[in-house]
């Protein structure tokens, strides 16, 4: 009985020296850490795939306000180069074109012939100008983002099969304003935001824009990721 009883005492002390060795877990990173991160792998890759969803009232891709952005899908290789397949609203119908960006040129598709032309500097919206190192999405991660919540992790039903982390907050709308031509801001946006543990990968953004009256819906915008370091080659079209 005496050799059972100090088997057991020496089991004991075995089991607790291996607890007490064992490394305590990491602790979950705040949500500005999150965002920092997201910020930092955002930057550092060589391209992806987007898509790009708008809500509410019109958001005009020409000057005399005929033409809106409905959808917008497409690769994006860096440092300055997408294509995209957008559907927009024209007077009384709904249509496709395409859309290519180098640098500051973009092309698109002519809704009623199909054709490639150059647009003009004031027209359109270059999807590029998302990413860009001074205005683009990954500064605006890291520099305009306030209040900022994790209010817990969850899984997107149309995402990755992953326990995303979620997070809210106020983007400053300036650099959103810039960023996106005038398409949003300059009025702050309320953010929701969607990120991958361990790797920081931004899946998915959605921006509440505040609506411009009682009686106007707020315009929102859902912006998603996938493809991570996706090499796509992108060359004129013309």
């Amino acid at each position: 009985m005496k050799k059972l009883f100090l088997l057991l005492l020496l089991t004991l002390f075995i089991l607790s020296s291996m607890a007490a060795c064992r490394p305590a877990p990491e602790p979950e990173p705040t949500p500005e850490e999150i965002v920092q991160k997201a910020a930092a792998r955002m930057s550092q890759l060589s391209g992806f795939r987007f898509g790009i969803a708008h809500s509410g009232p019109p958001a005009y891709l020409d000057p005399d306000n005929i033409i809106s952005l409905v959808r917008m899908d497409g690769d994006y290789a860096a440092p300055d180069k997408a294509q995209a397949t957008v559907l927009v609203k024209l007077t009384g119908f709904v249509t496709k074109v395409d859309v290519v960006t180098v640098g500051d040129v973009q092309w698109q598709t002519n809704p009623l012939t199909g054709k490639w032309e150059e647009l003009p500097p004031n027209w359109g919206f270059n999807p590029a100008v998302l990413f860009d190192a001074e205005i683009g999405l990954q500064t605006i991660l890291a520099a305009d983002i306030s209040e900022l919540a994790l209010t817990g992790k969850e899984k997107l039903e149309d995402g990755p099969d992953a326990d995303l982390y979620a997070l809210t907050g106020k983007v400053a709308g300036d650099r959103l304003f810039q960023m996106s031509g005038g398409l949003i801001g300059p009025a702050a946006a309320d953010a929701q935001l969607w990120v991958m543990p361990e790797t920081f990968e931004l899946v998915r953004v959605i921006l509440t824009e505040p609506a411009a009256g009682e009686d106007e819906s707020p315009g929102v915008w859902q912006v998603d990721f996938a493809h991570y370091d996706q090499a796509v080659e992108i060359e004129p079209p013309m």
